[in-house]
């Protein structure tokens, strides 16, 4: 009975949504139709459309990028825009177009600078400004029209709008461009492996790693953490007693510099090289004393792929003094060698790979 209800509860709701929405026309809907108003024959006057400029914060998804934005709205109100039925002549219908279409024309003026605005008080200043100049710009038309009765004066003014509409296209997505500096974060699983004498006794090991990117143009610094996990293969004496079948646990810090020869929409390739600490430890939980402990500096080097997929890009005023920036999702994989020399007896390379997510974000500047 409950689901029954609950079933209900929701029909009534969407049905209501929909129903509030009807009363609403937006410019993209088709030209205006004398069903857009209602009829009134004793009011002075011989039509008002009731126009709205306004915005809401949203998403919209354009393939593989989602774009959060102050989205900019028009509409007309279907249930308050009226006209007196002895003038409902083809003539009439077009000075209403005229309105719609400056509207309209706002509404695209309205985007370009919301997606610039830097915070609500910002966005709302200019929402405010531009409904004033479109106000103005309606009432000059209503002027020059003589309230739609001179048609030379439309059809002059539906040139002009018409102009206006082709140079404020709509464009999904704003031209822009990466400011020089960018930042991100990943992290992911993967496996590692020895070479040399420290294969003789070390297995092969799974890792987690994680990390932090900051980059310059197409410079990229990188700090990064590896923690794994193996295991002594061959008993092994370094100071102290490594026994075989011991837990081990291996940590890797680096920070390195890479060049991202290939960046574009779908992959980035960044060679990298730099420094880095290779500890091999054990712990004892019943003898701290035994614990194990072997350290090296050493070189790093290897290669970042990431395969970006998808973008998010945040032109909406947030908590970051409204910071408009790209946001890039990608699968990295990471491939790194270093050389670790514990001892003369103990030396080889580390080889490992690890598989997992990246955020990457710029901040942009529009053109």
């Amino acid at each position: 009975m409950k689901k029954i209800l609950f079933i209900i509860l929701i029909a009534l709701t969407a049905s209501c949504e929909l129903v509030a929405q009807e009363y609403k026309k937006n410019w993209a809907e088709g030209r205006l139709t004398w069903e857009d108003f209602i009829e009134r024959e004793n009011s002075q006057g011989v039509s008002d459309l009731k126009y709205f400029l306004a915005y809401q914060t949203g998403k919209q998804k354009f393939a593989d990028t989602t774009v959060v934005r102050n989205i900019a709205e028009a509409y007309i109100d279907r249930e308050s825009s009226w006209i007196n039925p002895a003038y409902k002549t083809e003539q009439y219908l077009r000075y209403n177009q005229v309105i719609f279409d400056i509207v309209e024309i706002y509404k695209r003026r309205l985007q370009l600078e919301l997606d610039q605005a830097a915070s609500v008080f910002d966005a709302e200043s200019k929402l405010y400004a531009t409904y004033a100049y479109c106000t103005k710009e309606i009432e000059q038309f209503q002027v020059e029209s003589a309230d739609g009765f001179n048609l030379e004066a439309i059809e002059f003014w539906e040139q002009i709008v018409s102009n206006e509409l082709n140079r404020y296209t709509e464009k999904s997505i704003p031209e822009f461009k990466n400011r020089s500096f960018g930042y991100g974060m990943h992290a992911g699983l993967g496996a590692g492996t020895f070479s040399g004498s420290i294969a003789d006794h070390f297995s092969p090991t799974f890792n987690f790693m994680f990390g932090f990117d900051f980059a310059y143009k197409r410079s990229i610094f990188y700090l990064n953490a590896t923690l794994a996990r193996g295991k002594v293969t061959e008993a092994y004496t370094y100071n102290d007693y490594w026994e075989k079948n011991r837990s081990v646990g291996l940590a890797v810090m680096d920070i390195s510099y890479g060049y991202a020869f290939i960046d574009n929409s779908k992959f980035k390739l960044a060679p990298f090289a730099g420094f880095g600490i290779t500890e091999l430890s054990s712990g004892n939980d019943k003898d701290k004393d035994k614990n194990l402990r072997m350290v090296d500096y050493n070189v790093i080097f290897g290669l970042n792929a990431d395969y970006k997929l998808r973008k998010r890009i945040n032109l909406a005023y947030g908590s970051f003094s409204g910071i408009k920036e790209k946001v890039e999702t990608s699968i990295r994989a990471r491939l790194y060698v270093t050389r670790a020399n514990f001892d003369p007896n103990l030396k080889g390379y580390s080889i490992n790979l690890t598989v997992g997510f990246c955020g990457f974000g710029n901040m942009i500047r529009f053109q």
